[in-house]
């Protein structure tokens, strides 16, 4: 599928400094793997001037516009698009990160005698539970980055929102917290009990 892409260039020839942005149309690629462009008419025609004027010759201009060719980061179209935003991405997951710690930090096993994995309440000390999940990573890489980046047209907010939410798969809860999940979730559900720790539940909780 063809897709306009902007590219940052900067020409400098014959003493001549020219700063534009190349919007280049990315046809897919060719036979061998090569990649296609089509590149806006006002950068050929800087470019065909420049070679009139005798600033750069033929093959100088050629080798200009294979430069304008490719990827501002080296690898595709969808590394390009989520580049600007992966700094900030690592930067507020550092920030997440370092507050969910502070918060584990400060639960004990008698304000959050609770674990809750995927529907199942657990003993802090069951083994058949995982321990607490921190917050989701943005990606060790730029390349990994951009499913978070691509899958929510680069809401940067919406990123966050879901990586943090990965965090309350297994998490620790107060009995309060456990009470107010009891009730939102459905009476006719299974016995939200693990069968191997036995969690004592609150008082105010039937089971029945």
């Amino acid at each position: 599928m063809a897709s306009v892409v902007p590219l940052s260039l900067t020409l400098e020839v014959g003493g001549h400094h020219h700063a534009t942005t190349v919007w280049a149309l990315h046809i897919g690629p060719h036979i061998g793997a090569t990649d296609q462009w089509l590149v806006d008419v006002p950068t050929v025609r800087w470019l065909l001037a420049r070679v009139a004027a005798g600033d750069i010759g033929p093959i100088e201009a050629t080798d200009i516009l294979r430069q304008v060719a490719k990827w501002n980061t080296g690898c595709c179209y969808w590394c390009d698009l989520a580049a600007p935003s992966y700094p900030e991405a690592l930067r507020r997951y550092q920030e997440m990160r370092a507050a969910w710690q502070r918060e584990q930090d400060q639960m004990t096993a008698v304000t959050h005698p609770y674990l809750l994995d995927n529907g199942l309440v657990h003993t802090t000390d069951c083994t058949r539970c995982q321990p607490p999940r921190e917050p989701g990573h943005p990606g060790c890489d730029l390349h990994a980055y951009t499913a978070w980046h691509s899958a929510l047209q680069g809401d940067l907010d919406q990123i966050m929102a879901a990586l943090r939410e990965e965090a309350r798969t297994t998490r620790r809860i107060s009995t309060e917290e456990l009470l107010q999940w009891l009730r939102q979730r459905n009476p006719a559900a299974a016995d939200p009990r693990c069968p191997a720790c036995a969690p004592r539940m609150p008082d105010e909780w039937n089971s029945d």
